[in-house]
């Protein structure tokens, strides 16, 4: 059946079954006709095994998203600050923190829980989801492979504490569920290439959104290192 092999399809691609159900059915009900929903979900994967995606990714998340909202998970607002409002420490103190001197001009983004900042860029909904994206590029699609989604976290929210005992994982890598912890050594080697790092840089692919982290202000560069552009494809 068509339904049973673009099924088995979608969850040879690392979907979930509910979302390549919600997948098949968002289709189904679009009046695409089951004989041609194979022949449509391999088109909107697209050249998947080298990337390169043709939509599928899109619906996907438009209907995680929808299924998250099903499942009653709290929408979080944090706070962006462009450049403007902030300034980079000075390369010659060491020690020294970004300073924040206008949080006026600072934009609120809602994004569901559970999510992160490149997320928010590439899929959000929410408000101001789509002014984000205009700061953040997000090049590699959150695989760690670039560092063009480099944000900034405020000083307050910002926990360097480093997590004891090897092996554990904890969200953005904090001892405390209400800050954003220090970067794991292989983010921290492509912060190393981004515009203008600070002590309390993280990449936002690893920023994951929680209820906790409610009111989080993120300061976002006035630039950014783009080495995905230096990559040869051909």
């Amino acid at each position: 059946m068509p339904s049973h092999e673009t099924m088995q399809f979608l969850l040879s691609l690392g979907y979930t079954e509910a979302v390549s159900s919600g997948i098949i059915n968002a289709l189904l009900q679009n009046g695409i006709p089951p004989s041609s929903l194979f022949t449509m979900v391999k088109g909107l994967a697209g050249r998947y095994e080298v990337g390169e995606d043709g939509g599928l990714e899109a619906l996907a998340a438009s209907v995680k998203l929808e299924l998250e909202k099903q499942e009653g998970k709290a929408t979080v607002k944090i706070w962006c600050l462009p450049s403007t409002g902030w300034s980079p420490a000075s390369d010659e103190d060491a020690g020294a923190l970004p300073t924040v001197h206008s949080m006026e001009r600072a934009f609120a983004v809602e994004a569901l829980e559970g999510v992160t900042l490149t997320d928010i860029v590439n899929h959000g909904t929410g408000e101001n989801s789509d002014v984000l994206a205009e700061y953040l590029e997000c090049a590699c699609s959150g695989i760690m492979a670039c560092s063009t989604c480099h944000v900034v976290i405020h000083p307050d929210w910002y926990d360097a504490t480093q997590v004891d005992g090897e092996g554990v994982v904890t969200t953005n890598h904090s001892v405390d569920p209400k800050k954003i912890g220090p970067p794991s050594e292989a983010e921290l080697d492509m912060i190393d290439l981004a515009y203008e790092p600070q002590l309390t840089s993280r990449l936002g692919c690893r920023v994951q959104v929680t209820k906790e982290l409610d009111g989080l202000v993120v300061l976002l560069p006035a630039g950014s290192n783009n080495l995905m552009d230096f990559v040869p494809f051909e």
